[in-house]
């Protein structure tokens, strides 16, 4: 098959000892085959028992089975028996680069197998400088994409994080200025005007750059995608879409969570508008990405998320930082608005059901970072549960986060040149285990992770002020690992029965040994 290059492969296994990685760190790595696990081809659901992987360099040489891949006698070869190889995963919606973020710990996207990102806003030069770091290996993390700050109009919402754009003109001088820098795509924000958003649209498209963001609350998604936009991050269907207009006026500007609350609290799921509306997205396959874990973050919070025990494994200034900074008053949701909210979470989860079905493109974003269920990495493990709860099958969870390319033009480009494994990112999902309460649960540590062609080693950080990182002269990484991902199919991945969740974010692929053995899903 083709080559493919790999960014990240993480392997759970024993530690090794100080003596064995320093060893091993010595010898450069030319060729690393992994063989015995299953490798899943998350493009059909096929699987590839007793598989092996040949790296040479940087690139994947091969991949099959066992006797099909000849492994030279001087490569360096990595048990995966027993373990499930799957692409890396993806997260389309992480917010890395604002101040407060100061600090963050990008290894924990490796340590969950999140080897690529995409930040949809955010600081323009600390975006370019943190890619100029992750590609030189100066900093160990996922693959960044970026659209640098978004285009909003008047009245901003974000005034610090965007460029106004309050006439065509302007439109056209911001679009062109963020291509020259280097972004990935083009966001547009609540307020940008139709008149605008359409001269954002065509000097991105002349120039190759996909348009992504909000459906500007002024228009209806149906007009938003008929104008041509990319991509729409979040479920924001406006109120005018679906709601005669009196109604809609007063819902449609009020603040971001009590304003979803009241919108889907009055969308009839059942209504024949929605249905052209799913039916519009299929056709023209606009991707969305739901973020349905900060929507639950926001409007249905399952426990305090300054409590979440994975908090442990942010350093302990940025951990300070988060959990004292205010509340931001257009995420505050009104207390007689609670149960309501709850509820209308629960219809969103339902309409992302639908558009599945409709087959409609999702992706898998978080919209994080943050606390709790926003962690860099632990989300995008929790969105992917998030979507199996609202009905997707445990292969269209896995595709949202992987073969992005098959299914958006807006996706990055981490498919190319794929044919069985569908992305250039793989990681073991290693051991798994039983099925407990929220927080009870064993950790796992990351044995290694093979990034451009070097073999990772990591060391154990908690909590603690000592910054996450490499130690340059030894190469080792800084990871801690709280759970992994176990399939419990014996040969297809594509059937709801295959998985049951087990434990907060390890839900949508995670079943235990014992009940794999017996042939059937672990319960919760």
């Amino acid at each position: 098959m083709k080559a493919l290059t790999l960014i990240a492969l993480c392997l759970w296994a024993s530690v090794p000892s100080a003596e064995e990685s320093a060893e091993r760190q010595s010898r450069p790595v030319t060729q690393v085959a992994i063989m015995g696990g299953t490798i899943i081809d998350v493009a059909t659901g096929s699987t590839v028992p007793d598989g092996v992987l040949l790296l040479n360099g940087e690139r994947i040489a091969r991949v099959g089975t066992r006797s099909d891949v000849q492994v030279p006698a001087e490569a360096r070869v990595v048990d995966a028996r027993g373990k499930w190889i799957v692409p890396g995963l993806v997260d389309m919606h992480a917010h890395i680069s604002e101040g407060v973020n100061a600090g963050l710990p990008l290894e924990l996207y490796l340590a969950n197998g999140v080897t690529t990102i995409r930040d949809p806003s955010g600081n323009l030069t600390v975006l370019r400088l943190t890619r100029e770091s992750l590609t030189s290996g100066e900093r160990i993390g996922p693959r960044l994409f970026f659209t640098g700050p978004m285009l909003d109009g008047k009245p901003p919402v974000w005034p610090a994080g965007c460029i106004l754009v309050d006439t065509p003109e302007r439109a056209a001088s911001a679009v062109t200025f963020l291509i020259d820098q280097g972004v990935d795509y083009i966001k547009v924000y609540n307020n940008v005007t139709e008149a605008a958003l359409v001269t954002i649209l065509r000097t991105a498209h002349a120039r190759g750059v996909p348009v992504i963001g909000h459906v500007p609350r002024t228009l209806t998604m149906t007009r938003a995608i008929e104008l041509g936009m990319d991509g729409l991050e979040h479920i924001r269907v406006t109120g005018r879409e679906l709601l005669p207009k009196a109604e809609a006026d007063k819902i449609d500007f009020l603040p971001v969570t009590e304003r979803e609350t009241l919108l889907w609290q009055a969308f009839d799921l059942d209504s024949p508008r929605l249905a052209q509306l799913v039916a519009l997205l299929a056709t023209k396959k606009i991707f969305l990405d739901p973020t349905l874990t900060t929507d639950e973050f926001y409007a249905a919070p399952s426990a305090d998320p300054a409590k979440d025990p994975n908090n442990q494994y942010l350093p302990g200034a940025l951990l300070r930082r988060w959990t004292s900074a205010p509340d931001v008053a257009i995420f505050t949701l009104p207390p007689e608005l609670k149960e309501a909210a709850r509820a209308s979470f629960r219809k969103r989860l339902q309409f992302v059901r639908m558009l599945a079905q409709a087959g409609v493109p999702i992706v898998a974003g978080t919209d994080g970072v943050g606390l709790g269920t926003l962690l860099p990495g632990f989300g995008l493990q929790h969105e992917l549960g998030l979507l199996a709860d609202a009905g997707l099958t445990p292969l269209q969870a896995l595709q949202a986060a992987t073969i992005l390319r098959r299914t958006c033009s807006c996706a990055p480009d981490v498919a190319e040149g794929a044919v069985e494994i569908s992305a250039d990112d793989l990681f073991d999902h290693g051991r798994g285990m039983p099925a407990g309460r929220k927080g009870d649960r064993d950790p796992f540590q990351a044995a290694g992770v093979v990034q451009l062609g070097h073999v990772q080693r990591p060391v154990l950080v908690r909590r603690d002020d000592a910054a996450l990182g490499p130690h340059h002269g030894e190469r080792r990484l800084c990871l801690h690992v709280v759970g992994a991902f176990l399939h419990g199919a014996d040969t297809e991945i594509a059937s709801d029965a295959d998985v049951i969740g087990a434990a907060h974010v390890q839900r949508v692929l995670h079943v235990a040994h014992q009940d794999v053995d017996r042939g059937r899903a672990g319960t919760t």
